[in-house]
């Protein structure tokens, strides 16, 4: 039959029908599309077949379970489990050269390896001693390596025998977890979009074609550090202001309404002439609050992020003369906007001007203040005293 199910007929079902129906709770082998439908991923339950040292020449391999994929894929995956230790005692290394033993689980099973025998073992692999050692090939059945032992030339145990605990031991087995675990390892193509893993601490989720790395930060936040998003609608705190990752960069996140600037003549030595008639941009040297790095310096702010943003300006206007106009216009890449332009007559003192609007703005977008007088020769602007000419921005929304 193409079709196998386990449990339906009421007589006749065979082992290998039970295998390969009970494997749809087991995590697939991701290591090419051919294996995936039908061959699962073999390793062993993390915290199994521990090797323990018991003597210089002996090891004990603890108790445990596993999965066992067979070699035919119509095998199905065999479950296995060791529930008592198993002592294993290594040859004395040879006179003259280093050799590699090998540990496996192997199921040996009559019917598809044609061996006479029929069981699960945890066996040892004598490796050959020669000037270059490597581990032995698997011996016959569906196996799983659990470790390598190299066993240097002249070991025995009236040498110490071998290193158990100082470098004579390499574990070449993985682990494995049912359908939809976290499996606690790296180094493995997936099997599924949407499975995940823990690589050194760090959840990641296959989408396909690669593993994505979530934020390792408490909440899911990822720090400043973080320059590029993993994936998008990633947050990264960027010093004190939260960020999302939309698919290219970085977004302040919607909601937060705190984006500030604001810069002015605040020192009386910063007041500024301005010749007649012509809307002339403001250099506001003193910079109280810019969340964004906007400000170039003088006279002049990128916008940081698209949407609706409150502009506010004033001019300050230093009682030079007492004809003509004073005025102040908030300027949007160079061009003035009518809803943001003040204009009032001078006066025997100070003369204040500006007010603010509501301004929808793109990023990349420059607002500047500039300011205008229609008096025959130069006014300055007041600085200090009380008095600054000041441009502010605050985002509102997308």
């Amino acid at each position: 039959m193409t079709v196998r199910a386990a449990w339906l007929q009421p007589t006749g079902q065979t082992r290998e029908d039970t295998r390969l129906t009970l494997a749809a709770l087991l995590t697939p082998s991701g290591q090419s599309a051919g294996e995936t439908p039908l061959r699962s991923r073999p390793g062993i339950l993390p915290g199994g077949f521990v090797l323990t040292g018991t003597a210089p020449m002996q090891c004990v391999i603890g108790t445990g379970r596993a999965i066992v994929q067979g070699k035919d894929t119509n095998q199905g995956a065999y479950l296995v489990a060791a529930v008592s230790p198993e002592t294993l005692t290594l040859d004395d290394g040879d006179p003259q050269y280093d050799r590699i033993d090998l540990i496996e689980l192997a199921v040996v099973d009559d019917a598809y390896d044609k061996t006479g025998a029929t069981e699960a073992v945890v066996r040892l692999v004598k490796g050959t001693a020669q000037p270059a050692p490597a581990a032995p090939a698997s011996g016959p059945g569906s196996t799983l390596p659990l470790y390598t032992v190299t066993v240097k030339a002249g070991t025995s145990a009236g040498t110490g025998g071998i290193a158990w605990t100082s470098g004579g031991v390499t574990t070449q087995h993985w682990p494995v977890v049912a359908l939809g675990g976290i499996m606690p390892t790296s180094g493995f193509k997936g099997a599924y979009v949407g499975q995940y893993r823990d690589a050194g601490g760090i959840l990641q989720r296959w989408d396909g074609a690669t593993w994505i790395s979530y934020p390792k930060a408490i909440g899911g936040i990822a720090p400043s550090t973080v320059s590029t998003g993993g994936y998008t609608g990633q947050y990264r705190d960027n010093s004190g202001i939260l960020q999302r990752w939309d698919g290219s960069a970085w977004q302040y996140a919607e909601g937060r309404s705190s984006i500030l600037f604001s810069a002015s003549q605040s020192l009386s030595g910063q007041a500024q002439s301005v010749a007649p008639n012509t809307w002339t941009p403001l250099t506001l040297p003193t910079v109280d609050v810019d969340d964004s790095a906007g400000w170039n310096g003088t006279d002049t702010y990128v916008v940081p992020r698209s949407g609706w943003w409150r502009i506010s300006g004033h001019a300050v206007w230093a009682n030079d003369a007492q004809t003509g106009m004073r005025g102040a216009r908030v300027l949007v890449n160079g061009a003035g906007l009518p809803r943001t332009t003040w204009l009032t007559p001078a006066a025997n003192g100070a003369v204040v001007v500006g007010g603010q609007g509501l301004i929808r703005l793109t990023a990349g977008n420059t607002v500047q203040l500039a300011g205008y007088q229609s008096h025959t020769a130069a006014v300055k602007t007041l600085g200090g005293s009380g008095y600054a000419c000041t441009l502010s921005a605050e985002w509102i929304k997308s």
